[in-house]
């Protein structure tokens, strides 16, 4: 776990709400504090899609149990555009199985990815400054650390080649 501070707020969240260089990571949630608190869940109500959708979704892209965030970067940003900033804007934002699977192929990577629930970017804005802070989950106890370093190191790759200036 690293925990990044953005150097160019205004950057980044071009970056995040208006680029697409995010887009094929998944919502598991966002919330945004405007003059009011708004909150998203990024589960999908599979009930919400007819059989063909759901069948038509899985096949383009492989439906996940989350939202991919190239769906809800729009709302995010109808929510906060405007001639004030908001107070907060929060997004945990999800690998997708493909990129996990991928990370765990690693060769440094001791950790077999169907023991990888996710990795994660904790993205947090307050006070005019933005945060990242990378996770990963488990689903066992695990001591080994070379998934958290693989993932730690993509995600530094990721802002870097994104044009993103961060400091740990």
């Amino acid at each position: 776990m690293i925990a990044l501070q953005i150097k160019n707020t205004k950057n980044f969240m071009n970056m995040l709400l208006v680029n697409s260089g995010f887009d094929d990571f998944e919502v598991e949630e966002a919330a945004v504090t405007t003059f009011n608190a708004f909150h998203i869940d990024g589960r999908i109500v599979r009930e919400f899609f007819s059989d063909d959708e759901i069948k038509e979704l899985s096949e383009s892209d492989g439906l996940s149990e989350f939202s991919k965030w190239r769906d809800i970067r729009p709302v995010c940003f109808q929510l906060i555009k405007g001639k004030k900033t908001p107070v907060a804007f929060r997004v945990t934002l999800r690998a997708s199985r493909k990129l996990v699977e991928k990370l765990a192929g690693d060769d440094e990577c001791e950790v077999a990815a169907n023991l990888i629930r996710s990795f994660v970017i904790n993205v947090r804005y307050e006070n005019a400054r933005v945060s990242c802070v990378t996770g990963i989950a488990f689903d066992t106890f695990i001591m080994d650390k070379s998934a958290e370093r693989i993932w730690d190191a993509y995600v530094r790759k990721l802002f870097t080649d994104m044009g993103i200036d961060f400091e740990e």
